[in-house]
Formats: structure tokens, sequence, C-alpha cells
């Protein structure tokens, strides 16, 4: 995101319901992220591996999964790839703009 970008109007920022967090029935994977295809989101699928190897609770992963929904719809809405976003991004998205 450019400076130019953060001086846009963000109150004005259109946000897509891309994706949707589903529950699979799946102790091993109790929930998925996907994309605006209906595709598992690869890298945010190894992240909820690592959570329930690390013993937390579904319900954590629900709440998790909810937060990186809201995340990734954002970076849809400001056009920026998730492996290249930034410090500037979450800051943004951070002020309620998600």
């Amino acid at each position: 995101m450019t400076n130019d970008a953060l001086k846009r109007d963000l109150a004005a920022l259109a946000v897509p319901r891309w994706g949707r967090l589903v529950e699979t029935g799946d102790r091993y994977e109790p929930y998925r992220l996907l994309d605006a295809d209906g595709a598992s989101v690869e890298p945010v699928a190894v992240y909820f591996r690592e959570l329930l190897a690390a013993g937390k609770a579904p319900s954590t992963v629900r709440s998790y999964g909810m937060d990186l929904l809201r995340w990734w719809r954002f970076l849809q809405a400001v056009d920026v790839p998730w492996d290249r976003a930034s410090r500037v991004e979450a800051r943004v998205s951070a002020t309620g703009f998600s």
C-alpha cells in the first residue's frame, strides 16, 4: 500500500464478502477458510493445523479463523496479495476498516 493509498478516503473503502469460514465436522480440521472460489486457503490451513498441534481448542481455531477472514477480505479490498502485506496494511486494517 502506498502513501497515496493511505490518503484515500478509507470510509469509502468497500470490503468484499470474499470467502468464508466453514465448520467441517472433522476434529482434525474443525474449520476451513475458503476463498471466493470455494477452495481452501492453504496458508491458513497450515496455521490451523499448527494451532491444533499446539493443543489449542477448536473454538480458538474458529476465533482466529474469523480474524483471518476479515484480514483476507481487507487485503482483497486494497488489492494487496497476502504474502506482500506489510505493517502498513496491518495498521490500516486495525483502525476498523476490515
